[in-house]
């Protein structure tokens, strides 16, 4: 999941040519230095991963400090890592989605746990259940009951809750599963039964939503409802199609569902990305490094497809099939593999540094690096002095006196006598032909 994010952020934003006139391929951590200003607007650390692994990591060493819930650990933590940070950041939170931060800052309204000011489907915070699927993936219904309450935390929006705990489940469910030899994916049965049984846990999570948060069930428009188990069974029914055209109906499909024009299937929605990742980890991809490469080649959202595809095809592959390269140019790997060891054991590791100072310290460096790429604030203006009157000048004289700019009344009343005295002196001129 990090090393997806990680790839991903530096190429946020950008079309799939562009990332290919960049970069040729999405191999490795890239530098963008050479390319801000020229496509790519804010300077990222090679290899630092952003807001959405930052946020699962939370969500990880909360549930591991009190198994049976959490919420209310979570909220603070998060609110905890919003509290500071170097100029141009969200506290500690490295390049967050839009809407994150409007979420975490509604947080500390409901002390009590209550749900986030959130309400769209853009997968901001899927990856913060793949925590919860990891820890409890023998206690479905554990998971199932976390994964809804973590969701609800942080969106109002069905469908993004939906996501939250479906995530979860298919890294659970990858990791009971053993690729073909060679790295082949599954078979086409195979991955349709993967996409079938997360249909059915679409099902089961939104009759926990309704259970648990009844007038947001409510509040949710009929067609809405029902949408990404929908979009499974739609994606399965075409699993057998070329990718090309499975790609324009994922477009076609969200469009129609979001009422929105959607152009590209790597866009930030959860209908549109929980099917492309589905499709390049169980089908498209040939072994971990394949998969995520194809993914964050179609540029766009890419850290939101890297974190998918990294944390399913890491699941599905093992960790030793991640290439070396990636593994080793992953700042701060070590801290981020004690958090997964840990979700296995059941128990984070005595020697696991403090979230909230991790994260600040990592923010500070990548600030530290990329500080004289930032926009430069304007200078405010001064008005220079005004010179003394000479001795042989009047000390009074009718020209109106000069206010500083940071009077915003007299400047603007200063503005407007000025314009309108020299209205009157062009209508006080005499003609061209006029006698003298």
């Amino acid at each position: 999941m990090a090393v997806g994010d990680a790839m991903g952020l530096a190429i946020k934003g950008l079309k799939a040519a562009t990332v290919r006139q960049m970069f040729g391929a999405m191999d490795g951590f890239k530098d963008v230095r050479p390319f801000l200003g020229k496509g790519i607007k804010r300077f990222k650390m090679p290899g630092l991963y952003g807001a959405q692994t930052q946020s699962a990591l939370a969500a990880g060493d909360c549930l591991l400090k009190n198994k049976k819930g959490g919420a209310q650990e979570i909220s603070e933590l998060l609110v905890q890592l919003s509290a500071r940070g170097p100029e141009h950041y969200f506290g500690a939170y490295r390049h967050p989605e839009a809407g994150f931060g409007k979420a975490v800052s509604s947080l500390p309204e409901h002390p009590s746990g209550g749900t986030a000011e959130h309400r769209e489907s853009n997968a901001v915070f899927s990856v913060m259940g793949i925590p919860v699927g990891l820890l409890h993936r023998n206690r479905m219904d554990t998971a199932l009951r976390l994964g809804v309450e973590t969701g609800l935390l942080m969106s109002r929006n069905l469908s993004e809750v939906t996501g939250v705990a479906l995530a979860g489940y298919l890294a659970s469910q990858l990791l009971l599963i053993e690729p073909g030899e060679q790295d082949v994916p599954l078979t086409g049965n195979d991955a349709k039964q993967v996409v079938s049984d997360a249909e059915e846990f679409c099902r089961k999570v939104e009759a926990r939503f309704k259970e648990t948060a009844p007038d947001l069930w409510e509040e949710t428009p009929e067609p809405e409802r029902g949408a990404l188990e929908k979009t499974l069974r739609g994606l399965r029914e075409r699993w057998d199609l070329k990718l090309e055209d499975v790609l324009g109906w994922i477009v076609q499909n969200a469009s129609d569902r979001l009422k929105l024009k959607i152009a590209y299937p790597t866009q930030g929605y959860v209908l549109t990305l929980f099917p492309l990742a589905l499709v390049l980890v169980l089908r498209e991809g040939r072994g971990f490094n394949s998969a995520l490469t194809l993914g964050l080649n179609m540029g766009k959202e890419a850290n939101k497809t890297g974190v998918l595809i990294g944390a399913w095809a890491g699941a599905l592959y093992g960790f030793p099939r991640i290439p070396d390269v990636w593994r080793s140019g992953l700042v701060n790997g070590k801290e981020i593999r004690l958090r997964g060891e840990g979700l296995f054991s059941g128990r984070l590791p005595k020697v696991a540094k403090d979230l909230c100072e991790m994260e600040l310290d990592l923010t500070a460096k990548e600030f530290e690096m990329g500080k004289k790429y930032f926009p430069k604030l304007s200078s405010k203006f001064t008005r220079p002095t005004p010179r003394p009157a000479l001795s042989w000048e009047d000390e009074e004289t009718d020209e109106p006196e000069i206010p500083e700019k940071s009077n915003v009344a007299g400047w603007r009343k200063f503005q407007k006598d000025k314009t309108r005295a020299k209205r009157d002196r062009r209508r006080n001129l005499k003609p061209e032909n006029a006698d003298h």
